[in-house]
Protein backbone atom coordinates (compact mmCIF):
# COMPACT_ATOMS: atom_id res chain seq x y z
CA UNK A 1 0.00 0.00 0.00
CA UNK A 2 1.59 3.21 -1.14
CA UNK A 3 -0.57 5.70 0.76
CA UNK A 4 -3.06 5.70 3.61
CA UNK A 5 -4.30 7.23 6.84
CA UNK A 6 -3.38 6.10 10.34
CA UNK A 7 -4.94 6.79 13.73
CA UNK A 8 -3.42 5.96 17.10
CA UNK A 9 -5.81 5.91 20.04
CA UNK A 10 -6.95 4.15 23.20
CA UNK A 11 -10.14 3.91 25.23
CA UNK A 12 -13.71 3.47 24.02
CA UNK A 13 -14.51 7.17 23.70
CA UNK A 14 -11.48 8.01 21.56
CA UNK A 15 -12.15 4.91 19.45
CA UNK A 16 -15.74 6.04 18.97
CA UNK A 17 -14.47 9.46 17.89
CA UNK A 18 -11.91 7.77 15.61
CA UNK A 19 -14.69 5.95 13.78
CA UNK A 20 -16.50 9.22 13.07
CA UNK A 21 -13.28 10.76 11.80
CA UNK A 22 -12.62 7.74 9.58
CA UNK A 23 -16.16 7.98 8.21
CA UNK A 24 -15.50 11.60 7.27
CA UNK A 25 -12.31 10.57 5.46
CA UNK A 26 -14.04 7.83 3.47
CA UNK A 27 -17.00 10.06 2.61
CA UNK A 28 -14.76 12.38 0.58
CA UNK A 29 -11.85 10.03 -0.18
CA UNK A 30 -13.38 6.54 -0.55
CA UNK A 31 -10.22 4.92 -1.94
CA UNK A 32 -7.94 5.90 0.94
CA UNK A 33 -6.88 2.94 3.07
CA UNK A 34 -7.19 3.49 6.83
CA UNK A 35 -5.33 1.73 9.65
CA UNK A 36 -6.14 2.20 13.33
CA UNK A 37 -3.63 1.45 16.08
CA UNK A 38 -5.83 0.96 19.17
CA UNK A 39 -5.86 -0.85 22.50
CA UNK A 40 -9.05 -2.84 21.85
CA UNK A 41 -10.56 -4.46 18.80
CA UNK A 42 -13.62 -2.94 17.14
CA UNK A 43 -15.65 -3.38 13.98
CA UNK A 44 -16.02 -0.54 11.51
CA UNK A 45 -17.23 -0.04 7.96
CA UNK A 46 -14.67 2.73 7.52
CA UNK A 47 -11.44 1.37 9.04
CA UNK A 48 -9.68 -1.17 6.84
CA UNK A 49 -7.18 -2.57 9.32
CA UNK A 50 -6.97 -2.62 13.12
CA UNK A 51 -3.69 -3.20 14.95
CA UNK A 52 -3.65 -3.70 18.72
CA UNK A 53 -1.31 -1.63 20.87
CA UNK A 54 -0.58 -1.00 24.55
CA UNK A 55 -1.01 2.62 25.61
CA UNK A 56 1.07 3.63 28.65
CA UNK A 57 0.44 7.40 28.54
CA UNK A 58 -1.80 9.98 26.89
CA UNK A 59 0.30 10.30 23.72
CA UNK A 60 0.74 6.78 22.28
CA UNK A 61 1.33 8.31 18.84
CA UNK A 62 4.91 8.79 20.02
CA UNK A 63 5.40 5.03 20.26
CA UNK A 64 3.55 3.78 17.19
CA UNK A 65 3.61 6.38 14.42
CA UNK A 66 6.86 4.86 13.10
CA UNK A 67 5.02 1.57 12.51
CA UNK A 68 2.88 2.93 9.69
CA UNK A 69 2.29 0.32 6.95
CA UNK A 70 2.29 2.97 4.21
CA UNK A 71 5.07 4.55 2.17
CA UNK A 72 3.16 7.86 2.30
CA UNK A 73 1.20 8.39 5.52
CA UNK A 74 -1.40 10.89 6.64
CA UNK A 75 -1.61 10.79 10.43
CA UNK A 76 -4.81 12.17 11.96
CA UNK A 77 -5.82 12.71 15.57
CA UNK A 78 -9.24 11.26 16.35
CA UNK A 79 -10.77 14.76 16.61
CA UNK A 80 -9.99 15.62 12.97
CA UNK A 81 -13.06 15.66 10.73
CA UNK A 82 -12.68 15.87 6.96
CA UNK A 83 -15.15 17.98 4.96
CA UNK A 84 -13.59 17.93 1.50
CA UNK A 85 -11.42 15.67 -0.68
CA UNK A 86 -7.87 15.73 0.69
CA UNK A 87 -5.90 13.23 -1.40
CA UNK A 88 -3.97 16.10 -2.97
CA UNK A 89 -2.08 16.34 0.32
CA UNK A 90 -0.14 13.23 -0.68
CA UNK A 91 1.22 14.99 -3.76
CA UNK A 92 3.41 17.01 -1.38
CA UNK A 93 5.40 13.84 -0.88
CA UNK A 94 6.63 14.09 -4.47
CA UNK A 95 8.75 17.02 -3.27
CA UNK A 96 8.94 17.00 0.54
CA UNK A 97 9.64 14.47 3.28
CA UNK A 98 7.27 15.85 5.90
CA UNK A 99 4.43 18.36 6.15
CA UNK A 100 2.15 19.81 8.82
CA UNK A 101 0.53 23.15 9.72
CA UNK A 102 1.51 25.82 12.23
CA UNK A 103 0.14 25.37 15.71
CA UNK A 104 -1.40 28.34 17.52
CA UNK A 105 1.41 27.94 20.02
CA UNK A 106 4.59 29.34 18.49
CA UNK A 107 7.22 29.28 21.24
CA UNK A 108 6.02 28.87 24.81
CA UNK A 109 7.75 30.68 27.66
CA UNK A 110 6.95 27.82 30.04
CA UNK A 111 8.92 25.24 28.07
CA UNK A 112 11.63 27.68 27.10
CA UNK A 113 12.46 27.88 30.81
CA UNK A 114 12.75 24.11 31.24
CA UNK A 115 13.91 22.67 27.89
CA UNK A 116 17.17 24.21 26.58
CA UNK A 117 16.82 22.75 23.07
CA UNK A 118 13.34 24.24 22.79
CA UNK A 119 14.50 27.65 24.04
CA UNK A 120 17.40 27.89 21.58
CA UNK A 121 15.15 27.82 18.49
CA UNK A 122 13.96 31.20 17.14
CA UNK A 123 10.35 32.21 17.72
CA UNK A 124 9.82 32.35 13.96
CA UNK A 125 10.14 28.53 13.83
CA UNK A 126 6.65 27.90 15.19
CA UNK A 127 5.43 24.74 16.79
CA UNK A 128 3.71 22.59 14.18
CA UNK A 129 0.53 20.81 15.18
CA UNK A 130 0.93 17.04 15.53
CA UNK A 131 -2.74 16.29 14.89
CA UNK A 132 -2.44 16.38 11.09
CA UNK A 133 0.86 15.25 9.57
CA UNK A 134 1.81 13.73 6.23
CA UNK A 135 5.18 12.07 5.68
CA UNK A 136 7.25 9.63 3.65
CA UNK A 137 8.67 6.50 5.24
CA UNK A 138 12.30 7.31 4.56
CA UNK A 139 15.38 6.87 6.72
CA UNK A 140 15.47 10.60 7.50
CA UNK A 141 11.84 10.68 8.57
CA UNK A 142 12.06 7.51 10.64
CA UNK A 143 15.15 8.87 12.38
CA UNK A 144 13.22 12.05 13.14
CA UNK A 145 10.21 10.15 14.52
CA UNK A 146 12.46 7.99 16.69
CA UNK A 147 14.30 11.05 17.99
CA UNK A 148 10.96 12.69 18.75
CA UNK A 149 10.00 9.66 20.83
CA UNK A 150 13.33 9.69 22.68
CA UNK A 151 13.13 13.44 23.36
CA UNK A 152 9.53 13.11 24.53
CA UNK A 153 10.55 10.61 27.19
CA UNK A 154 13.67 12.60 28.11
CA UNK A 155 11.55 15.62 29.03
CA UNK A 156 8.38 13.84 30.05
CA UNK A 157 8.83 15.01 33.65
CA UNK A 158 8.47 18.66 32.60
CA UNK A 159 6.25 18.25 29.53
CA UNK A 160 3.94 15.21 29.23
CA UNK A 161 2.59 16.57 25.91
CA UNK A 162 4.16 15.95 22.52
CA UNK A 163 4.37 19.46 21.04
CA UNK A 164 7.52 20.76 22.75
CA UNK A 165 9.67 17.71 21.96
CA UNK A 166 8.26 17.67 18.44
CA UNK A 167 9.36 21.26 17.81
CA UNK A 168 13.02 20.85 18.66
CA UNK A 169 13.21 17.35 17.18
CA UNK A 170 11.85 18.74 13.92
CA UNK A 171 14.33 21.64 13.98
CA UNK A 172 17.20 19.20 14.31
CA UNK A 173 15.84 16.95 11.55
CA UNK A 174 15.60 19.92 9.18
CA UNK A 175 19.17 20.91 9.99
CA UNK A 176 20.17 17.38 9.03
CA UNK A 177 18.44 17.57 5.65
CA UNK A 178 14.85 16.41 6.10
CA UNK A 179 12.68 18.56 3.84
CA UNK A 180 9.68 20.25 5.46
CA UNK A 181 6.56 21.89 4.06
CA UNK A 182 4.01 23.87 6.08
CA UNK A 183 0.64 23.47 4.41
CA UNK A 184 -2.15 26.06 4.69
CA UNK A 185 -4.60 26.35 7.54
CA UNK A 186 -7.48 24.85 5.53
CA UNK A 187 -5.99 21.43 6.30
CA UNK A 188 -6.02 21.85 10.08
CA UNK A 189 -8.69 24.32 11.20
CA UNK A 190 -8.71 24.75 14.98
CA UNK A 191 -11.61 25.77 17.21
CA UNK A 192 -12.37 29.22 18.56
CA UNK A 193 -12.00 27.75 22.05
CA UNK A 194 -8.45 26.64 21.25
CA UNK A 195 -7.54 30.13 20.10
CA UNK A 196 -9.09 31.68 23.21
CA UNK A 197 -7.00 29.37 25.39
CA UNK A 198 -3.87 31.12 24.16
CA UNK A 199 -5.25 34.38 25.56
CA UNK A 200 -6.33 32.92 28.91
CA UNK A 201 -2.92 31.37 29.52
CA UNK A 202 -0.89 34.29 28.24
CA UNK A 203 1.43 34.09 31.28
CA UNK A 204 2.40 30.59 30.17
CA UNK A 205 3.11 31.57 26.57
CA UNK A 206 4.92 34.87 27.25
CA UNK A 207 4.32 38.46 26.22
CA UNK A 208 5.81 37.95 22.75
CA UNK A 209 3.45 35.13 21.86
CA UNK A 210 1.25 35.89 18.81
CA UNK A 211 2.35 39.52 18.91
CA UNK A 212 2.05 40.88 15.33
CA UNK A 213 5.47 41.28 13.70
CA UNK A 214 4.63 42.64 10.26
CA UNK A 215 1.47 43.88 8.58
CA UNK A 216 0.82 43.32 4.88
CA UNK A 217 -1.92 45.69 3.74
CA UNK A 218 -2.34 49.13 2.20
CA UNK A 219 -2.72 51.75 4.94
CA UNK A 220 -5.18 53.51 2.61
CA UNK A 221 -7.20 50.91 0.67
CA UNK A 222 -8.02 53.51 -2.00
CA UNK A 223 -4.43 53.55 -3.26
CA UNK A 224 -5.35 51.65 -6.44
CA UNK A 225 -7.94 54.33 -7.21
CA UNK A 226 -5.29 57.03 -6.99
CA UNK A 227 -5.94 58.14 -3.39
CA UNK A 228 -3.41 57.83 -0.55
CA UNK A 229 -4.12 60.14 2.38
CA UNK A 230 -1.76 58.69 4.98
CA UNK A 231 0.75 61.30 6.11
CA UNK A 232 2.96 59.44 8.60
CA UNK A 233 3.97 56.02 9.86
CA UNK A 234 1.82 56.15 12.98
CA UNK A 235 -1.30 56.67 10.87
CA UNK A 236 -0.30 53.71 8.72
CA UNK A 237 0.34 51.47 11.73
CA UNK A 238 -2.87 52.58 13.42
CA UNK A 239 -4.85 51.47 10.37
CA UNK A 240 -3.01 48.14 10.22
CA UNK A 241 -3.51 47.43 13.93
CA UNK A 242 -7.24 47.98 13.58
CA UNK A 243 -7.68 45.92 10.43
CA UNK A 244 -5.47 42.86 10.65
CA UNK A 245 -6.97 39.39 10.24
CA UNK A 246 -7.24 37.24 13.37
CA UNK A 247 -4.86 34.28 13.30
Amino acid sequence: MNRGVIYIAFGKNFIKELQLSAESVKKHNPDLHITAFVDQHFESDFVDDVKLITATHLRPKIDYIQKTPYEHTLFLDTDVFVDYPIEDIFELMDVFDFAATHDLARKRLKYSKTIPEYASIPYSFSELNTGVMVFKKTKKVLNFLNNWRDNFYRYYHVCPWDQASFRFSLWQACKEGMSLYVFPVEYNIRSKANREKQRRFHHEFGKDHLTPRMYHMHADPRINQGVFEIDNLEQALDYCRKNFMEY
